[in-house]
């Protein structure tokens, strides 16, 4: 008798971005993140699962769980599969369940929207992007029967799977942590647990541009200065006391080569106190280009993936039981949030192949948060200013739209939020 082949499980150790979050997971914060594609017409879902089974043979590591081990939690892969379906939820449910084997990922459709919803201990948001763009480029070649057709993107499955924290950690003589004060915190009345406020302003990419290019700054300096001035407005005059920090996610693959699909970012912040400092938006942009020129530098980045490894690779650290490991981690995290304000990612250009742009008209990205961040990507001319709030009201959100109105852009304003 022929015996029968199985395939041997696999697992990975999480990466090092990816540790703190299992144990910082909560429906308040889900640490779930969504990326949409917005088409020119009407998804089919039964075009989009069959670009889903192509995309999942170029992704097989997405199909995992999330496994509690003696010292780690660890990913597993599985059989399971994800069915595409109709938008059901809050945008960023929760999708890890300690208690469940449940897959870390979701793809739901709404009228011309394509959704990927998925948790961070799986990837950051450059790796989900790849996959969404994948699954995005399967679905229009099927749907539209496109010829020789090319995404070009050549990276192996194993590629996409490589820890690249691991990969480019190098031993060092410990750092001397600088001390922080804690952080202005945005106040305001909660959203009910499990609903997420969202408000999305859609500009010209080339307008954005060149009204950052009047203030000799990037287009990330210009909004996180922006968000800065926005949060100020909104401060007493004893709350000026302490320094709005803005923790900026860095893509560190374009640093350190890397074609991982997994967390491969370091966070930067920049800070400003308004007790002591001068109270105009320029200033703070002067002040936010200076700490981004700083910060922004090979060095300074790799040594503070350096910082954040060495804790993984400390043998005492190593033989703590993971139910001690979750006590740090929710610690750290939550010092960590006492010293931020809020957050700012830019993905940046979206690409795709040129055949298949005019089916497309933007992409979008917001995450999980239990106080207000914004994130940002661009394609084509359509550059997509998503905030995401757990506060009931948007007056934040307002002001800085309105700043941006003032200033002459025009602006598309989409909400699932009735007071903004």
């Amino acid at each position: 008798m022929t015996a029968i082949l199985k395939r041997k499980t696999q697992w990975h150790t999480l990466d090092n971005a990816a540790k703190i979050f299992p144990a910082n997971t909560d429906k308040r914060d889900t640490k779930v993140f969504r990326f949409s594609c917005e088409l020119y017409e009407e998804v089919e879902p039964d075009f989009l699962s069959k670009a889903l089974e192509k995309t999942l043979q170029k992704f097989p590591y997405y199909c995992s769980i999330l496994k509690r081990g003696l010292f780690w939690y660890y990913i597993e892969n599985t059989e399971r599969k994800p069915v595409v379906h109709m938008e059901n939820r809050y945008p960023c449910a929760t999708l890890y369940y300690p208690e469940r084997k449940s897959l870390l990922f979701d793809i739901s459709y709404y009228h011309k929207r394509i959704n990927l919803e998925i948790h961070h201990v799986l990837s950051d948001g450059s790796g989900a992007l790849l996959f969404l763009r994948t699954l995005v480029y399967y679905y229009i070649l099927e749907k539209y029967q496109l010829q020789n057709v090319s995404l070009e993107s050549t990276t192996t499955a194993s590629e996409k799977s490589t820890d690249s924290f691991l990969k480019y950690f190098k031993k060092e003589k410990a750092q001397k942590k600088e001390k922080k004060p804690f952080a202005y915190h945005i106040k305001g009345e909660k959203l009910d647990i499990g609903q997420m406020g969202v408000i999305e302003g859609c500009v010209s990419v080339k307008s954005l541009l060149d009204l950052s290019k009047q203030h000799h700054v990037t287009i990330t300096e210009f909004l996180v200065a922006l968000w800065i001035y926005s949060i100020y407005e909104g401060m007493s005059i004893k709350e000026q006391k302490k320094p709005v920090v803005i923790s900026i996610p860095v893509n560190l693959r374009n640093y350190f080569p890397s074609e991982t699909t997994r967390n491969f970012f370091e966070v930067i912040q920049v800070s400003y106190q308004f007790k002591e400092q001068k109270e105009s938006l320029e200033t703070v942009l002067l002040s936010v280009k200076e700490q981004f020129q700083q910060k922004l530098t090979e060095e300074g980045l790799r040594k503070g993936m350096n910082t954040l490894s060495a804790l993984e690779h400390n043998i005492t650290m190593k033989l703590v039981p993971l139910a001690s490991k979750d006590y740090v981690l929710r610690f750290a995290n939550w010092l960590s949030y006492q010293k931020t304000t809020s957050c700012l990612s830019n993905v940046g250009k979206v690409q795709m192949p040129q055949e298949m742009t005019k089916y497309i008209r933007l992409f979008d990205l917001f995450v999980s948060t239990k106080t207000t961040q914004i994130a940002t990507c661009s394609f084509e001319d359509n550059f997509v200013i998503s905030i995401a709030t757990a506060f009931f009201r948007g007056d934040l959100p307002k002001r800085f739209f309105r700043h941006l109105s003032d200033m002459g852009l025009e602006i598309e304003i989409t909400t699932n939020m009735e007071e903004v």
